[in-house]
């Protein structure tokens, strides 16, 4: 499923609905409601017996419900005895925020704010302002290790993450302390209005979470006090692609944290012109990388052919309009990166040039010389290379990259519509019996 950034903060905010397992997770899509999947798990319950693959799973549960981590877990799939979790394709986790309800749930916000809260905000600027770095708390160890949990529990499953406030701490400690084989099955993580938890990890967990950095979007509004410890410009020293909001006076502290500030146009986040960039780069590449999941589906479908017991109960009608579906999607997405790149290496080029110009006024009148002044930019990282043409070769590299997957869906669409007809011509039985492992 394709959300656009509304529907993405409406499924976030899902993470603080009260659901029972077995219960459908909807959100609102073109003024009607889409169920996204089925609660399989709540983060601080026992989980069903048979869904406990392991001692370390049981005491992980424990772990999280001592600390006060709340939370669920999604399936494409509504769990049951048929339906295994073996069965599942799509993971979505939803950590919830902070408990804000003293009165309602004392021990709760206590477990929130005075254990977890104040604690990691003390160890993120300790880390971050005098390098000292001590451990996590245990609401944000047992996160992680109920990620790694589930990701073993849905060994055929991608995974997608949603967050808000304590539970975007809970993510970035979360896919720190992941190896990569399960960081290739994440599609997604979104993260929103969360302190800045990358100056607290070390250095091997660093390291885990820039390999995805354009997978994860981190969306902060400044006007939110809660945000702490991102910096006021620039995309480094943090978890995933920091996205400044520009945002909208919600009127109160509360409502502004709470998601009060944002503001759509179309279903789409107005962000403030600093982000735009890393913003538009990190989207391109996940949908390159949805593309090139979506080809390698194809060539696994063909490869398994289309007869044998690998078939199911599916008409030709069905199974054209998926190849169709595809098609379009291909369509639509590689259309959208093109135009994105094209609309950067229009926007780059030249940028050197007006640099050195811009250069060249300041030291008017002193004996600053032309290559002073490409000496001193270089000093501090600032070439032709890196303002200009690392970032053009990278962009054409992602438009070359595109292109190619875009002719191999369409050829592979082509070829298994092909096989359809093939099939349906051979044998009549056969027209309600495609296997589509999409």
């Amino acid at each position: 499923m394709v959300f656009n950034d509304e529907q993405k903060n409406d499924i976030a905010w899902q993470e603080y609905t009260k659901y029972k397992v077995g219960n459908k997770v909807k959100i609102d899509t073109d003024n009607k409601k889409k169920t996204i999947g089925y609660v399989s798990e709540v983060f601080g319950q026992a989980p069903e017996e048979d869904m406990v693959s392991s001692l370390e799973d049981l005491k992980a549960r424990f772990q999280g419900a001592l600390s006060g981590l709340n939370g669920y877990i999604v399936t494409d799939k509504k769990i049951t005895h048929e339906t295994r979790p073996e069965d599942v394709h799509e993971v979505t986790i939803l950590f919830e925020g902070s408990e804000a309800k003293f009165d309602k749930n004392f021990m709760g916000a206590v477990d929130d704010w005075v254990l977890t809260d104040a604690p990691t905000a003390l160890q993120i600027s300790m880390a971050k302002r005098l390098g000292i770095k001590t451990g996590k708390t245990s609401q944000l160890d047992a996160a992680s290790k109920e990620v790694k949990a589930a990701m073993d529990r849905y060994p055929n499953a991608r995974f997608k993450f949603y967050a808000h406030s304590l539970g975007g701490l809970n993510i970035q400690s979360s896919l720190g302390s992941l190896e990569d084989k399960y960081l290739d099955r994440i599609d997604g993580a979104y993260i929103y209005e969360a302190p800045n938890l990358y100056p607290q990890l070390s250095d091997a967990e660093k390291k885990q979470v820039d390999k995805i950095k354009y997978k994860i979007f981190n969306f902060i509004d400044k006007r939110d006090l809660v945000t702490w410890e991102h910096s006021e410009e620039g995309n480094e020293g943090v978890v995933g692609t920091l996205v400044r909001i520009d945002s909208k006076d919600a009127g109160n502290l509360g409502k502004q944290h709470m998601w009060g500030g944002y503001d759509y146009k179309y279903g789409y986040l107005n962000v403030k012109e600093e982000s735009l960039d890393d913003y538009r780069l990190a989207r391109i590449k996940q949908t390159k990388e949805q593309l090139q999941l979506k080809k390698q589906a194809l060539e696994s479908w063909k490869k398994s052919g289309l007869s044998g017991s690998d078939l199911i109960s599916m008409d030709t009608i069905q199974a054209m309009g998926i190849v169709e579906s595809l098609k379009e999607f291909t369509l639509i997405a590689s259309d959208y990166i093109l135009a994105v790149c094209d609309f950067r290496i229009a926007d780059i080029k030249g940028t050197w040039e007006t640099l050195l110009i811009s250069c060249r006024s300041t030291v008017l009148g002193t004996r600053c010389t032309e290559s002073d002044i490409i000496s001193a930019l270089a000093q501090i990282g600032a070439t032709k290379e890196t303002i200009e043409t690392n970032r053009i070769t990278e962009l054409e590299k992602i438009k070359k990259d595109t292109l190619k997957i875009k002719e191999s869906i369409f050829s592979l669409s082509t070829d298994i519509a092909k096989g359809i007809a093939t099939v349906i011509g051979t044998d009549v039985s056969l027209a309600s019996q495609l296997q589509l492992q999409w």
